[in-house]
Protein backbone atom coordinates (compact mmCIF):
# COMPACT_ATOMS: atom_id res chain seq x y z
CA UNK A 1 0.00 0.00 0.00
CA UNK A 2 1.23 3.34 -0.24
CA UNK A 3 2.25 4.88 2.96
CA UNK A 4 0.20 7.78 4.21
CA UNK A 5 1.97 8.63 7.43
CA UNK A 6 1.07 9.86 11.10
CA UNK A 7 3.84 10.91 13.75
CA UNK A 8 2.92 10.90 17.11
CA UNK A 9 5.15 12.69 18.85
CA UNK A 10 6.66 15.81 17.98
CA UNK A 11 9.84 15.89 20.25
CA UNK A 12 13.93 14.85 19.08
CA UNK A 13 12.76 11.52 17.69
CA UNK A 14 9.43 12.16 16.02
CA UNK A 15 10.97 15.38 14.23
CA UNK A 16 14.11 13.24 13.22
CA UNK A 17 11.80 10.47 11.63
CA UNK A 18 9.48 13.20 10.23
CA UNK A 19 12.65 14.42 8.29
CA UNK A 20 13.51 11.19 6.54
CA UNK A 21 9.87 10.28 5.84
CA UNK A 22 9.98 13.72 4.13
CA UNK A 23 12.95 12.86 2.26
CA UNK A 24 11.67 9.53 1.26
CA UNK A 25 9.20 10.29 -0.22
CA UNK A 26 10.00 14.09 -1.60
CA UNK A 27 13.16 12.46 -3.28
CA UNK A 28 10.97 9.39 -4.58
CA UNK A 29 12.56 6.86 -2.77
CA UNK A 30 9.23 5.75 -1.47
CA UNK A 31 5.49 6.78 -3.40
CA UNK A 32 4.04 8.15 -0.08
CA UNK A 33 2.89 11.23 1.96
CA UNK A 34 3.33 12.51 5.62
CA UNK A 35 -0.16 13.22 6.15
CA UNK A 36 -0.07 14.31 9.99
CA UNK A 37 1.57 15.11 13.37
CA UNK A 38 -0.50 14.42 16.49
CA UNK A 39 1.71 16.38 19.79
CA UNK A 40 0.15 17.74 23.04
CA UNK A 41 2.48 20.22 23.64
CA UNK A 42 1.40 23.68 21.69
CA UNK A 43 4.50 25.16 20.16
CA UNK A 44 6.56 21.92 19.08
CA UNK A 45 3.55 20.89 17.67
CA UNK A 46 2.92 24.09 15.60
CA UNK A 47 6.73 23.97 14.47
CA UNK A 48 6.44 20.94 13.49
CA UNK A 49 3.08 21.63 11.27
CA UNK A 50 4.79 24.36 9.51
CA UNK A 51 8.17 22.85 8.64
CA UNK A 52 6.16 19.41 7.67
CA UNK A 53 3.15 20.80 5.44
CA UNK A 54 1.11 17.85 7.49
CA UNK A 55 -2.66 18.64 7.10
CA UNK A 56 -3.76 16.99 9.95
CA UNK A 57 -2.05 18.66 12.56
CA UNK A 58 -3.81 17.04 16.41
CA UNK A 59 -2.55 17.34 20.09
CA UNK A 60 -4.76 14.45 20.10
CA UNK A 61 -2.79 10.40 19.28
CA UNK A 62 -6.06 8.99 18.64
CA UNK A 63 -7.68 11.25 15.59
CA UNK A 64 -4.55 10.21 14.08
CA UNK A 65 -4.64 6.55 14.72
CA UNK A 66 -8.38 6.97 13.47
CA UNK A 67 -7.88 9.25 10.75
CA UNK A 68 -9.00 7.19 7.42
CA UNK A 69 -6.43 9.53 5.97
CA UNK A 70 -3.72 7.68 7.68
CA UNK A 71 -2.09 4.00 7.15
CA UNK A 72 1.33 3.90 8.77
CA UNK A 73 1.57 5.48 12.25
CA UNK A 74 5.35 6.28 14.35
CA UNK A 75 5.13 6.62 18.12
CA UNK A 76 7.83 8.80 19.09
CA UNK A 77 6.85 9.19 22.88
CA UNK A 78 8.39 8.76 25.90
CA UNK A 79 8.30 5.09 26.57
CA UNK A 80 5.10 4.74 29.39
CA UNK A 81 2.42 5.18 26.51
CA UNK A 82 4.04 2.77 23.75
CA UNK A 83 2.06 -0.17 24.98
CA UNK A 84 -1.51 1.57 24.89
CA UNK A 85 -1.05 2.93 21.29
CA UNK A 86 0.64 0.06 20.39
CA UNK A 87 -2.70 -1.96 20.96
CA UNK A 88 -4.92 0.74 19.34
CA UNK A 89 -2.68 1.60 16.13
CA UNK A 90 -3.10 -2.72 15.70
CA UNK A 91 -6.36 -2.67 16.40
CA UNK A 92 -6.99 0.03 13.61
CA UNK A 93 -4.80 -2.42 10.97
CA UNK A 94 -2.50 0.48 10.51
CA UNK A 95 1.32 -0.45 9.70
CA UNK A 96 3.40 0.50 12.94
CA UNK A 97 6.86 1.72 13.62
CA UNK A 98 7.31 2.41 17.43
CA UNK A 99 10.86 3.99 18.97
CA UNK A 100 12.71 2.04 21.15
CA UNK A 101 12.87 1.26 24.13
CA UNK A 102 9.28 -0.71 22.40
CA UNK A 103 8.57 -0.89 26.77
CA UNK A 104 9.50 -1.08 30.27
CA UNK A 105 10.13 -4.57 30.00
CA UNK A 106 9.73 -7.36 28.12
CA UNK A 107 6.55 -9.05 29.12
CA UNK A 108 4.64 -5.42 27.63
CA UNK A 109 7.26 -5.84 24.92
CA UNK A 110 5.92 -9.05 23.99
CA UNK A 111 2.03 -8.15 23.91
CA UNK A 112 3.30 -5.05 21.53
CA UNK A 113 4.75 -8.15 19.08
CA UNK A 114 1.84 -10.47 19.59
CA UNK A 115 -0.71 -7.46 18.98
CA UNK A 116 1.35 -6.52 16.07
CA UNK A 117 1.50 -9.76 14.70
CA UNK A 118 -2.60 -11.00 15.51
CA UNK A 119 -3.30 -7.70 13.36
CA UNK A 120 -0.83 -8.59 10.83
CA UNK A 121 0.92 -5.13 10.47
CA UNK A 122 3.62 -4.42 9.14
CA UNK A 123 5.47 -3.25 12.13
CA UNK A 124 9.15 -2.16 13.15
CA UNK A 125 11.25 -1.23 15.99
CA UNK A 126 13.68 1.73 16.22
CA UNK A 127 16.72 0.20 16.87
CA UNK A 128 18.89 2.19 14.66
CA UNK A 129 22.12 0.82 15.34
CA UNK A 130 21.81 -1.72 12.83
CA UNK A 131 21.96 0.90 10.31
CA UNK A 132 25.53 1.79 11.48
CA UNK A 133 28.17 0.81 9.14
CA UNK A 134 31.14 -0.23 12.03
CA UNK A 135 28.81 -2.07 13.71
CA UNK A 136 27.35 -4.00 10.65
CA UNK A 137 31.29 -3.90 9.32
CA UNK A 138 32.65 -5.61 12.37
CA UNK A 139 30.12 -7.97 12.53
CA UNK A 140 31.10 -9.39 9.47
CA UNK A 141 34.85 -9.42 10.13
CA UNK A 142 33.66 -11.60 13.46
CA UNK A 143 31.84 -13.95 10.42
CA UNK A 144 35.10 -14.83 8.96
CA UNK A 145 36.69 -17.64 8.80
CA UNK A 146 39.89 -16.56 9.47
CA UNK A 147 39.16 -14.84 12.81
CA UNK A 148 37.98 -18.00 14.58
CA UNK A 149 35.54 -18.27 17.38
CA UNK A 150 34.32 -15.07 19.71
CA UNK A 151 36.01 -14.97 22.66
CA UNK A 152 35.34 -11.75 24.21
CA UNK A 153 34.12 -8.16 23.93
CA UNK A 154 33.99 -5.13 25.92
CA UNK A 155 31.36 -2.18 25.02
CA UNK A 156 31.32 0.87 26.26
CA UNK A 157 28.51 3.81 26.00
CA UNK A 158 28.22 7.07 27.02
CA UNK A 159 25.99 10.00 27.04
CA UNK A 160 25.57 13.31 29.02
CA UNK A 161 21.74 13.21 31.13
CA UNK A 162 19.51 13.78 28.17
CA UNK A 163 17.61 15.77 30.30
CA UNK A 164 20.02 18.18 29.92
CA UNK A 165 21.83 20.22 26.77
CA UNK A 166 20.55 19.72 23.30
CA UNK A 167 18.00 16.44 24.04
CA UNK A 168 15.88 18.47 26.86
CA UNK A 169 14.12 15.15 26.90
CA UNK A 170 13.04 16.22 30.47
CA UNK A 171 11.11 13.11 30.72
CA UNK A 172 14.21 10.89 30.93
CA UNK A 173 14.51 11.95 34.65
CA UNK A 174 10.72 10.86 35.29
CA UNK A 175 10.90 7.14 36.65
CA UNK A 176 7.17 7.30 35.69
CA UNK A 177 7.43 7.78 32.13
CA UNK A 178 11.05 6.22 30.98
CA UNK A 179 10.61 3.39 33.30
CA UNK A 180 14.87 2.93 33.93
CA UNK A 181 17.56 4.85 33.28
CA UNK A 182 20.61 4.43 30.89
CA UNK A 183 20.27 0.53 30.48
CA UNK A 184 16.73 0.42 29.00
CA UNK A 185 16.46 3.89 26.98
CA UNK A 186 19.90 4.12 25.44
CA UNK A 187 21.76 0.95 26.07
CA UNK A 188 19.49 -0.97 24.53
CA UNK A 189 20.73 -0.66 21.44
CA UNK A 190 24.22 -2.18 22.44
CA UNK A 191 22.50 -5.31 24.09
CA UNK A 192 20.74 -5.79 20.35
CA UNK A 193 24.14 -5.03 18.51
CA UNK A 194 25.56 -7.58 21.01
CA UNK A 195 22.94 -10.54 20.32
CA UNK A 196 23.61 -9.60 16.79
CA UNK A 197 27.16 -10.75 17.27
CA UNK A 198 27.22 -13.30 20.00
CA UNK A 199 23.25 -15.09 19.38
CA UNK A 200 21.69 -15.96 22.68
CA UNK A 201 22.51 -15.19 26.41
CA UNK A 202 23.13 -17.88 29.25
CA UNK A 203 23.42 -16.17 32.46
CA UNK A 204 23.62 -12.44 33.30
CA UNK A 205 25.49 -10.70 36.23
CA UNK A 206 24.43 -6.64 36.44
CA UNK A 207 24.48 -4.04 38.52
CA UNK A 208 23.78 0.03 38.37
CA UNK A 209 23.82 2.81 39.92
CA UNK A 210 22.44 6.06 40.76
CA UNK A 211 24.86 9.26 40.67
CA UNK A 212 22.30 11.65 40.39
CA UNK A 213 19.82 10.90 42.55
CA UNK A 214 16.82 10.15 40.06
CA UNK A 215 14.59 7.77 41.23
CA UNK A 216 14.60 4.36 40.08
CA UNK A 217 16.44 5.96 36.82
CA UNK A 218 19.79 4.57 36.87
CA UNK A 219 22.97 6.38 35.54
CA UNK A 220 25.35 3.92 35.16
CA UNK A 221 25.03 -0.14 34.86
CA UNK A 222 27.68 -2.57 34.14
CA UNK A 223 26.51 -6.52 33.12
CA UNK A 224 28.71 -9.08 32.04
CA UNK A 225 27.15 -11.70 30.16
CA UNK A 226 28.00 -15.42 29.57
CA UNK A 227 26.94 -16.51 25.70
CA UNK A 228 25.53 -19.73 24.52
CA UNK A 229 28.41 -19.86 22.28
CA UNK A 230 31.04 -19.50 25.12
CA UNK A 231 31.88 -16.12 24.76
CA UNK A 232 32.21 -13.61 27.46
CA UNK A 233 31.08 -9.89 27.30
CA UNK A 234 31.25 -6.91 29.81
CA UNK A 235 29.36 -3.84 29.10
CA UNK A 236 28.96 -0.33 30.64
CA UNK A 237 26.48 2.27 30.00
CA UNK A 238 26.67 5.92 31.70
CA UNK A 239 24.88 8.97 32.16
CA UNK A 240 27.84 11.51 32.70
CA UNK A 241 27.27 15.13 32.97
CA UNK A 242 30.28 16.34 30.03
CA UNK A 243 27.90 18.58 28.22
CA UNK A 244 30.19 18.80 24.99
CA UNK A 245 30.49 15.58 24.51
CA UNK A 246 28.22 13.55 22.13
CA UNK A 247 26.69 9.89 22.30
CA UNK A 248 29.76 7.99 21.99
CA UNK A 249 30.45 4.16 22.02
CA UNK A 250 33.89 1.76 22.15
CA UNK A 251 33.97 -1.74 21.24
CA UNK A 252 36.76 -4.14 21.77
CA UNK A 253 36.00 -7.26 19.97
CA UNK A 254 38.53 -10.27 20.81
CA UNK A 255 38.33 -13.60 18.28
CA UNK A 256 40.94 -16.88 18.35
CA UNK A 257 42.82 -15.29 15.71
CA UNK A 258 41.59 -11.48 14.77
CA UNK A 259 40.86 -8.42 17.54
CA UNK A 260 38.80 -5.79 15.87
CA UNK A 261 38.05 -2.27 18.04
CA UNK A 262 36.57 1.40 17.15
CA UNK A 263 35.95 4.05 19.38
CA UNK A 264 34.07 7.73 19.47
CA UNK A 265 32.62 7.23 15.99
CA UNK A 266 30.15 4.72 16.18
CA UNK A 267 28.72 5.03 12.76
CA UNK A 268 31.48 5.48 10.37
CA UNK A 269 34.59 5.50 12.22
CA UNK A 270 38.22 3.44 11.47
CA UNK A 271 37.89 -0.11 12.49
CA UNK A 272 41.42 -1.14 14.16
CA UNK A 273 41.96 -4.55 12.84
CA UNK A 274 45.04 -7.23 14.47
CA UNK A 275 44.88 -10.59 12.65
CA UNK A 276 46.89 -13.67 12.14
CA UNK A 277 45.75 -13.32 8.27
CA UNK A 278 47.75 -9.88 7.78
CA UNK A 279 50.39 -10.75 10.84
CA UNK A 280 50.29 -6.81 11.84
CA UNK A 281 47.73 -4.19 12.37
CA UNK A 282 45.64 -2.54 9.73
CA UNK A 283 43.30 -0.34 9.99
CA UNK A 284 40.18 -0.28 7.45
CA UNK A 285 39.57 3.30 6.86
CA UNK A 286 36.00 5.24 7.11
CA UNK A 287 35.66 5.37 3.12
CA UNK A 288 36.05 1.86 3.05
CA UNK A 289 33.88 1.19 6.62
CA UNK A 290 31.03 2.64 4.28
CA UNK A 291 31.60 0.71 1.32
CA UNK A 292 31.50 -2.47 3.08
CA UNK A 293 28.64 -1.25 4.59
CA UNK A 294 26.70 -0.20 1.57
CA UNK A 295 27.31 -3.30 -0.51
CA UNK A 296 26.55 -5.41 2.35
CA UNK A 297 23.32 -3.70 3.01
CA UNK A 298 19.93 -5.47 2.61
CA UNK A 299 18.42 -2.99 0.33
CA UNK A 300 18.85 -2.97 -3.50
CA UNK A 301 17.50 0.11 -4.47
CA UNK A 302 20.05 1.95 -6.68
CA UNK A 303 17.98 5.18 -5.95
CA UNK A 304 18.51 4.72 -2.28
CA UNK A 305 22.06 4.60 -3.27
CA UNK A 306 22.39 7.73 -5.74
CA UNK A 307 20.72 9.87 -3.11
CA UNK A 308 22.14 8.83 0.54
CA UNK A 309 24.87 5.90 0.12
CA UNK A 310 27.50 8.07 -1.54
CA UNK A 311 27.20 11.83 -0.18
CA UNK A 312 26.02 10.80 3.39
CA UNK A 313 25.87 7.52 4.93
CA UNK A 314 25.42 8.58 8.52
CA UNK A 315 21.89 9.51 7.58
CA UNK A 316 20.89 6.08 9.60
CA UNK A 317 17.36 6.98 10.13
CA UNK A 318 16.94 7.65 6.96
CA UNK A 319 18.26 4.22 5.95
CA UNK A 320 15.86 3.06 9.40
CA UNK A 321 12.79 4.49 7.59
CA UNK A 322 13.37 3.39 4.03
CA UNK A 323 13.58 -0.12 5.20
CA UNK A 324 10.59 0.53 7.04
CA UNK A 325 8.33 2.45 4.27
CA UNK A 326 9.72 0.40 1.64
CA UNK A 327 8.34 -2.66 3.78
CA UNK A 328 4.90 -0.96 4.20
CA UNK A 329 4.99 0.09 0.32
CA UNK A 330 5.33 -3.84 -0.59
CA UNK A 331 2.54 -5.38 2.12
CA UNK A 332 5.51 -7.18 3.82
CA UNK A 333 6.82 -7.31 6.86
CA UNK A 334 10.16 -5.50 7.62
CA UNK A 335 13.33 -7.62 8.78
CA UNK A 336 13.63 -5.26 11.60
CA UNK A 337 10.59 -6.64 13.71
CA UNK A 338 9.54 -6.50 17.64
CA UNK A 339 10.76 -10.04 17.72
CA UNK A 340 14.51 -8.39 17.80
CA UNK A 341 13.19 -6.16 20.09
CA UNK A 342 12.32 -8.34 22.71
CA UNK A 343 15.00 -10.63 22.92
CA UNK A 344 16.86 -7.41 24.01
CA UNK A 345 14.24 -6.28 26.49
CA UNK A 346 14.55 -9.82 28.30
CA UNK A 347 18.49 -9.39 28.58
CA UNK A 348 18.00 -5.45 29.89
CA UNK A 349 15.40 -7.36 32.61
CA UNK A 350 17.72 -9.95 33.49
CA UNK A 351 20.07 -7.74 33.99
CA UNK A 352 18.10 -5.19 36.32
CA UNK A 353 17.06 -8.54 37.92
CA UNK A 354 20.71 -9.04 38.50
CA UNK A 355 21.10 -5.71 39.84
CA UNK A 356 18.41 -5.55 42.13
CA UNK A 357 18.98 -9.35 43.95
CA UNK A 358 23.15 -9.37 43.57
CA UNK A 359 22.81 -12.44 41.93
CA UNK A 360 23.67 -13.80 38.64
CA UNK A 361 20.53 -14.62 36.27
CA UNK A 362 20.31 -17.66 34.42
CA UNK A 363 19.10 -16.85 30.57
CA UNK A 364 18.27 -21.00 29.97
CA UNK A 365 15.86 -21.49 32.19
CA UNK A 366 13.19 -18.03 31.17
Amino acid sequence: MRPQVGIIGGGVMGTTHGKATHFCFKSGLIDGELVGIAEEDDARRESFAAASHARLVTANADELINSPEINTIYICTPTFNHLELARKVAAAGKALFCEKPLAFNATDAALMRDAAKAAGITHQVGLVMRFSPVVFVTRQLMQEEASGRPMTCVMIDDQFFPIQGHYQSTWRGDVTKVGAGTLLEHAIHDIDILLSYFGDVKRVYGTTSHFFGKEGVEDMSSAMLEFEIGAVVNHVSIWHNILHRGSSRRMHVVCENAQYSWEDDDYAGNIRCETNAAGRRTDIASKEVIERFANGLPIDDARLREHVIEHDLGQSYLLEDYTFLKAVSEDRQSWLDFDVAVKAHAVVDAIYESARTGQPVDMSAK
